[in-house]
């Protein structure tokens, strides 16, 4: 075959395999559904997923806003609240040590004025007041050993050994029932099992003579008890009285007095209430205990004392945490629904898309099967005038021609065909296979069937069917005449053979002539 006709055959491949005939359901669906999704259909998406993400956005930063706003309004009401109670119970120790400043001074201007005829018994029952802020007076001389005191067994003691048992402090737990530390109208939460007073003894002296002589009263505030009572400051609540010239702590109420660290010199909030004297808020850890409070601080006018008055963090914020977790549960909500209305609009855009999708496939189908019938009315009324012209040129062809379909069956033949192969025409019908015809042959040409009869067929069969879709099989017959059956493959449409005697094959092979086309 010439490059010439294998270039013709090949266009006319190309084109019959690109021929909607040729095609699957499958491609035919395939290919009227491609196309993409559209540049509005992306920017629809895209806006459901922004409106989406910003909603979501918009919600959490609300929230957070708010939970910030709650709790900085709830630590503004912690602190005044603090702030208020640590002034009051300033006010209560600074009346206390007035109170017991005067008596001193009453008892000293008394002394003074005639020693001899002082009793101090006296005094104590004409100024109650006094005991009122103090359970121990004396006067010492100037040896600082007591000569009168309130309490008989004190007296000839030194002011020192009459006190170490108090050393450590005294921890006595804080009655509510005691209508001296209760107050029915203003008290606001009870307290735990821990809450305990701790006081440690504070003296408020003056002079006396002879020189070296005083008098002095020991001070334990009632009014921190009082005060921490009332106050409702919860589990882990806190009042102190704290000395500013050695940084140590005289009096303590709450769960920290069970074991204080006393000595706090050194820390951030001592140095803070140095820093301010004043009065403030000190946030963090308390050095006395190490629990985190919120803690307000007052100093007691012309005393070197410091009141403290605390609550811990969690219990002051608790309220703000409450309302932080509900309002976190429904930003969760509104999240959700946010998700799930977008979810059903991104699944209404889908949905959408495939019936679009689906429209446009059936419009191209539609088209595509008005193209195919088209095509195809043609191809019948080509393969009609093939019919006639092949029925009409197979009687007048000098050379046996035969077509076989795609399964190798015989379609039609010239009488010519048969003649070659020396059988007898009833032995040819419509429908025989190429490979019983070729046992046929075989048998013919062998007076008796080969061995390998099958072996035989199949290896003149794969002669006519090789690859290159050009295949021959020459023979001689009993009466040595020389045959050769050119087979040529016809793509999708079966198989032409060609027979004719030797010397005429290798004529036409050598001109080179294109083959018939069918």
């Amino acid at each position: 075959m010439s490059a010439a006709a294998g270039s013709r055959q090949r266009r006319r491949r190309r084109r019959h395999d690109s021929s909607p005939l040729r095609r699957t359901p499958e491609q035919l669906n395939q290919s009227a559904a491609r196309g993409g999704i559209r540049g509005g259909e992306v920017l629809g998406a895209l806006a459901v997923v922004v409106i989406c993400a910003a909603l979501i956005a918009l919600i959490w930063l609300n929230v957070t806003n708010a939970i910030t706003a709650r709790a900085e309004d709830q630590r503004d009401r912690v602190e005044a609240t603090l702030t208020a109670q640590a002034t009051t119970l300033t006010m209560q120790v600074e009346h206390e040590l007035q109170l017991l400043d005067q008596s001193l001074a009453i008892i000293q201007a008394a002394w003074n004025e005639n020693p001899n005829t002082f009793r101090l018994d006296d005094w104590r029952k004409r100024m109650p007041a006094l005991t009122a802020v103090s359970d121990d007076v004396f006067i010492a001389n100037d040896n600082h050993i007591i000569v009168q005191d309130i309490l008989p067994a004190a007296v000839g003691q030194g002011i020192g050994s009459a006190y170490a048992d108090l050393a450590s402090g005294s921890l006595e737990p804080i009655h509510l029932d005691d209508p001296a530390v209760r107050d029915g109208t203003l008290l606001t939460g009870e307290m735990g099992s821990d809450a305990v007073t701790r006081s440690y003894t504070m003296y408020m002296v003056r002079p006396l003579t002879p020189r070296g002589w005083l008098v002095g009263a020991a001070y334990q505030s009632k009014a921190l008890t009082q005060v921490f009572a009332v106050a409702g400051l919860g589990h882990g609540g806190l009042g102190a009285l704290v000395d500013t010239v050695r940084g140590g702590v005289q009096a303590l109420a709450g769960s920290a007095a069970v074991r204080p660290r006393l000595a706090i010199a050194n820390t951030p909030l001592y140095q803070t209430m140095i820093a301010h004297p004043d009065s403030g808020i000190w946030i963090g850890a308390t050095p006395i205990d190490e629990v985190a409070r919120i803690i307000a601080y007052h100093k007691v006018p012309g005393r070197n004392l410091v009141v403290l008055v605390g609550e811990t963090v969690g219990v002051a914020m608790e309220p703000a945490n409450s309302w932080a977790a509900a309002a976190r549960s429904l930003a969760a909500i509104a999240m959700l629904l946010v998700i799930a209305v977008g979810g059903a609009i991104w699944w209404e855009l889908w949905h959408w898309r495939q019936i679009r999708r689906r429209q446009r496939a059936l419009a191209q189908t539609q088209t595509m099967l008005a193209g195919t019938q088209t095509e195809l009315t043609a191809l019948r009324r080509r393969s009609a005038a093939d019919e006639m012209q092949v029925q009409a040129l197979l009687p007048l062809a000098a050379a046996g021609v035969a077509v076989a379909d795609t399964q190798d069956r015989l379609t039609r033949w010239n009488p010519r065909f048969v003649e070659s192969l020396g059988m007898a025409p009833d032995t040819f019908s419509e429908g025989l296979l190429l490979d019983d015809l070729l046992r046929r042959q075989v048998t013919q040409e062998h007076a008796a069937a080969p061995d390998d009869l099958d072996g035989e067929v199949a290896r003149r069969l794969a002669m006519l069917h090789p690859e290159s879709g050009e295949g021959s099989l020459a023979w001689t017959t009993p009466d040595g005449a020389a045959w050769v059956m050119r087979a040529t493959t016809l793509p999708e449409r079966g198989t032409l053979l060609i027979i004719q005697h030797a010397g005429e094959a290798a004529s036409e092979a050598h001109a080179d002539a294109d083959p018939v086309e069918w």
